[in-house]
């Protein structure tokens, strides 16, 4: 005679099952939280850098993104034309911040000009309201953009060379992200 034993239904154990494995799932977690490094501390800046982010007035970061964007610009117009543009060019061609329009107005009336560099050239740009935006310089060596900063309204060195900015008391814009950065 074969006897088999029929257990009740019920949910016990697998309640059991399912709150051991939710157990498991929140001391694991618990575990890689507290076991996660600490960001590293902000380190300073050099003193001829400023970060794009929290140095720069609301018209310089617009200033900022407007000179990055028309420096990709600048250098296939370069590439195509065989020689940089003028401002004036720039300008004719509504290229922001060259363009003489309302805008260029309110972030601090800049006079554009073209200056040659060693190994590219160079686009200072010198503020008409320096409380509203600083003086910029934008280098172009084929490498990419370099945008310095000055609050002055006062023309950069010629030729713009890093020594030579650093030294007249321009700062060069960086980006600089850490674990605050949120936009």
């Amino acid at each position: 005679m074969h006897h088999q034993i029929v257990r009740r239904a019920g949910a016990e154990r697998e309640t059991l099952w399912v709150l051991l494995a939710a157990g498991v799932i929140l001391a694991s977690a618990a575990l890689a939280v507290g076991l996660r490094a600490a960001p590293d501390a902000d380190a300073p800046l050099a003193a001829h850098l400023i970060d794009s982010r929290t140095g720069l007035t609301a018209a310089e970061q617009g200033l900022y993104a407007d000179l990055k964007a028309a420096g990709e610009e600048i250098a296939a117009l370069r590439r195509a034309g065989g020689r940089a543009p003028t401002p004036e060019e720039l300008a004719a061609e509504a290229l922001p911040p060259f363009a003489a329009d309302p805008s260029a107005a309110a972030r601090g009336g800049h006079s554009w000009t073209l200056a040659g560099t060693g190994d590219g050239v160079a686009y200072a740009g010198v503020s008409a309201a320096p409380e509203l935006a600083g003086s910029l310089v934008l280098r172009l060596d084929g490498h990419g953009a370099d945008i310095w900063l000055k609050r002055a309204a006062e023309a950069p060195p010629a030729p713009p060379e890093d020594a030579a900015l650093t030294a007249a008391g321009w700062k060069r814009i960086v980006s600089t992200f850490t674990a605050g950065v949120t936009r």
